[in-house]
């Protein structure tokens, strides 16, 4: 491999830290929203919210030298449903699920987004690879494990942990058939129309709660610390993250990709420290590994690129 190739893959590493910075920082904001507003409503909103910043965006970047190939709406329905089941089956699972039992199959993420890979597509790990889910996993874990305040006691199965590994299986297959599909458009399109199609769609589902359960619509006007944190989670959460996220892919594929998202817990520790909560050892202890883990498969692949 030569020098642009170790240059791709620091520009993978940036992206997707910057793709899991963000993640981890709205995790504790959507905590504090979601204690003032309907979880279904902050769903749908996050994408309605970036959506307009996604097609500016890209009407604002050069189209792709080479014609696209036609869009095709059944894959572009297909995608934006992989995207609104991912949402769907998160909520029902984290709802169904133990706190710490939810968070620890979340952590697991980077073998579900492998083994389909490997289904998929027939790809191979790169050599370290094994080493890092390893430690990204574990370290994931002993993040979960030393939440301050996290009940003691047994975990226990509640039924929304399936729904989690099914949520995480969507949004892997999203990850790969988007870069099939429409990575001739260009990752800024191609994650404005996922994400169009998918607004629509978790819109429909909205409908859909509304008419059965019901939904609690806010009965006060929206605060401006509010309607910032709100702006937080979609420009940046949906259409920044989005963005950065399927680059990531394209760049690296979702195996190594998913492991970034293990560093997502470990930024939200920063983002709550700031807003007072202090992390325990077992936490910045978990940190460090998935950090290290990550660390070391970039430092082999670089190492490799040089060679």
């Amino acid at each position: 491999m030569s020098g642009p190739a170790a240059s791709a893959v620091r520009r993978a590493t940036l992206v997707l830290l910057l793709s899991a910075l963000i993640w981890g920082a709205m995790i504790p904001v959507l905590g504090d929203l979601a204690q003032h507003y309907d979880k279904w409503l902050l769903a749908w909103l996050r994408y309605l919210l970036g959506m307009p910043v996604l097609w500016l965006a890209m009407l604002a970047t050069k189209r792709p030298v080479a014609r696209p190939r036609p869009l095709h709406a059944g894959q572009l329905l297909q995608l934006g449903a992989a995207m609104t089941a991912f949402s769907v089956f998160y909520t029902f699972g984290v709802a169904h699920a133990h706190p710490a039992t939810a968070a620890i199959v979340l952590m697991c993420g980077p073998i579900w987004a492998t083994l389909l890979a490997r289904l998929m597509l027939g790809a191979r790990t790169p050599p370290g690879f094994a080493l890092t889910l390893a430690l990204v996993v574990a370290g994931g874990i002993l993040v979960v494990l030393g939440a301050p305040g996290r009940a003691s006691g047994g975990f226990g199965l509640r039924g929304g942990e399936i729904l989690l590994v099914v949520a995480q299986l969507c949004w892997s297959w999203y990850s790969i058939r988007a870069q099939q599909w429409l990575a001739d458009r260009g990752q800024i399109a191609l994650s404005a129309l996922t994400s169009t199609a998918a607004s629509v769609l978790l819109g429909l589902v909205c409908l859909v709660v509304w008419a059965t359960v019901g939904i609690d619509w806010p009965t006060e006007i929206p605060s401006a610390v509010d309607i910032g944190m709100m702006a937080w989670v979609g420009v940046l959460g949906v259409a920044v993250a989005i963005v950065l996220w399927n680059v990531g892919v394209s760049m690296v594929g979702v195996a190594v990709a998913s492991l970034f998202s293990n560093s997502a817990p470990v930024f939200a520790i920063g983002v709550a420290a700031l807003m007072g909560i202090e992390p325990t050892w077992l936490q910045l202890a978990g940190g460090a590994v998935v950090m290290a883990g990550i660390a070391q498969l970039q430092l082999r692949q670089m190492r490799r690129s040089q060679q």
